[in-house]
């Protein structure tokens, strides 16, 4: 008999389809949400013996619903946010995450905000197409990525990644954690550890790659963005409340920042109009930093790679400690 598989998430048959192209057909059948309502919700999770999660949360309602629930698996990292974790404990309920590819996607995109936000490139797209030409507008104040200082606030697994693909632009790299990293690594990487208070001060970029708990909730506020070098751009692919929009917006209005690149929001989806919408120097794009169709492939076959292991017995990877 076939275990069923919840993916819980509302998308699209094509984004389904991609899932059973790497799923053992033979093994398990996937349930999908189709209109997302929260009878069908109930309905789909009543039935799951497992449970992928991503960026919509998984509620303390949602595990009482999964009545034959065993399993949860994260398709990326941050389950601090997004899953129920007393919930799960309750019940034993077992829960791992995803780093496949996450790392890789997230720093890609990252560096991709970066060079998009200091050329303007969202705005000078969307100019031109309206037949508006700007090549000398921003030429005083464009910024580019080569030789500047870039600040990595969090240097787990995808800040890491972020600072291998700067050492390629010459850009100087300096970073904040809580854990100390081993010199080899900081070497290999370029990086050199500084306190938040440097780093803000110093980064002509300041990225953030650190989860959402109390600690790092609204780390970047009034007095964090007003510690930042004039002129200077922030990254957020991390978790939207990391950031006090509020503070920022008020940054963005003083031209005290030189732009944003937000991947993430504090409520998503954001408002519409979206508060970011009317500044030139800000990118925005809809937390899909690590969503490409190689990633998700990556991630899928390792889900179910992790399903088996659970299923047969044996021990999981990237398990998380619920005790």
């Amino acid at each position: 008999m076939r275990r069923k598989v919840l993916y819980l998430i509302k998308a699209n048959e094509d984004f389904y389809d991609l899932i059973r192209s790497v799923m053992p057909e033979d093994r398990y059948e996937l349930l999908t949400l189709q209109d997302g309502s929260a009878e069908e919700r109930r309905s789909l999770l009543a039935q799951a013996e497992l449970v992928i999660v991503g960026g919509a949360r998984m509620s303390g309602e949602d595990v009482d619903a999964a009545v034959n629930l065993r399993l949860v698996l994260h398709q990326g990292v941050g389950y601090h946010d997004t899953v129920a974790t007393k919930n799960l404990m309750e019940r034993q309920i077992r829960l791992a995450v995803t780093p496949q590819g996450t790392s890789e996607g997230v720093a890609e995109h990252t560096i991709m905000m970066m060079l998009a936000v200091g050329r303007r490139l969202a705005f000078c797209d969307s100019e031109l197409r309206k037949g508006n030409w700007h090549s000398n507008t921003f030429r005083s104040t464009a910024r580019q990525l080569f030789g500047s200082t870039v600040g990595i606030v969090g240097f787990g697994r995808i800040g890491k990644q972020v600072a291998k693909r700067l050492i390629g632009f010459n850009a100087k790299t300096i970073y904040t954690d809580i854990i100390e990293i081993e010199k080899d690594i900081e070497e290999e990487l370029q990086a050199s550890r500084v306190t938040l208070e440097v780093l803000l001060k110093e980064s002509d970029f300041v990225t953030l790659h650190v989860p959402l708990t109390d600690a790092t909730h609204h780390m970047i506020d009034k007095e964090a963005l007003d510690m930042m070098k004039p002129g200077a751009t922030l990254i957020n692919c991390a978790r939207g409340p990391v950031v006090s929009e509020l503070a920022l917006i008020d940054a963005m209005k003083n031209r005290r920042l030189g732009g944003a690149g937000l991947d993430v929001f504090e409520t998503e989806p954001p408002p519409n109009p979206n508060p970011f919408a009317d500044f030139e120097n800000v990118v925005l794009t809809p937390h899909h930093a690590p969503g490409t169709r190689d990633t998700m492939m990556i991630k899928f076959r390792e889900i179910f790679a992790n399903a088996d292991r659970f299923f047969s017995g044996d021990r999981m990877e990237n398990e998380i400690s619920l005790i």
